[in-house]
């Protein structure tokens, strides 16, 4: 009798110990996300292999995930090489927006980093990204893979639109590497990328302007890896400048 009475005993502060787990869960859980909160889902990005003088880009999304409008009070690019701008400041809870950055490249050499932060109105910590470059002064002498251009040129200069521009991938080593694109500008442009360059070989890869932005001029940049054991990542700058002159003139 007195031994079941224990046993029950034990059972009741186990049961209540659970709901005082359950209860400070949930408390956790919602204070947790009260008022303004922001998350960026991927906070760095590795550019990897680039030339000099040049413009490269990545988007990173900024979401909002607290119950209270999140805004963002300032933006920090880092340095005068590095642009930052920004869709929306203001975010209602679960919106989100692409902070859109820009790295001109210029003379540097070998690798650079760089950490543009933001400014909320959540609490006066710094919210971070990071982006990574390693600069080649002579993108020719790469290995095991070698881009040529490693600057991508889609201008226009004449009435005719001009959409489509490419580039080769050789491959200087006798091992295979598949290829993967990692990133580019959807708005701006589509790539087509073989799958694979075998050792020796050259492929072609290919970048289509996008027809609703064929009348404007941007600089952004496409990013792909190779299979080695290192996933090596190029990246290569894509340009666009309209210069129609007039032909009656």
């Amino acid at each position: 009798m007195i031994e079941t009475q224990l046993q029950g005993t034990k059972i009741m502060r186990m049961v209540k110990m659970a709901a005082f787990g359950w209860w400070l869960f949930c408390l956790g859980f919602e204070t947790g996300r009260a008022g303004p909160a922001i998350e960026i889902p991927n906070p760095e990005f590795d550019f990897g292999l680039t030339c000099q003088r040049a413009q490269i880009a990545h988007t990173f999304w900024i979401k909002s995930i607290g119950d209270d409008t999140l805004r963002i009070t300032r933006i920090e690019p880092g340095c005068g090489c590095t642009k930052a701008p920004l869709q929306d400041s203001t975010l209602g809870p679960g919106d989100s927006t692409a902070l859109e950055l820009y790295f001109s490249t210029g003379s540097y050499r070998g690798p650079v980093a760089k950490r543009p932060y933001l400014e909320t109105n959540i609490d006066e910590e710094k919210v971070m990204v990071r982006i990574k470059a390693e600069l080649v002064p002579e993108p020719d002498t790469l290995m095991p893979i070698t881009v040529s251009p490693f600057n991508l040129d889609v201008s226009q200069f004449t009435q005719k639109p001009r959409r489509k521009a490419t580039f080769l991938i050789q491959n200087k080593s006798d091992q295979d590497y598949d290829l993967m694109l990692v990133d580019w500008s959807r708005r701006h442009f589509a790539v087509e990328l073989p799958p694979r360059v075998r050792g020796g070989e050259t492929v072609t890869g290919t970048v289509v302007v996008n027809e609703e932005v064929i009348p404007l001029e941007f600089s952004q940049s496409l990013t792909f890896a190779i299979s080695d054991s290192a996933q090596t990542r190029y990246t290569v700058p894509v340009t666009r400048m309209v210069r129609i002159k007039d032909a009656g003139k």
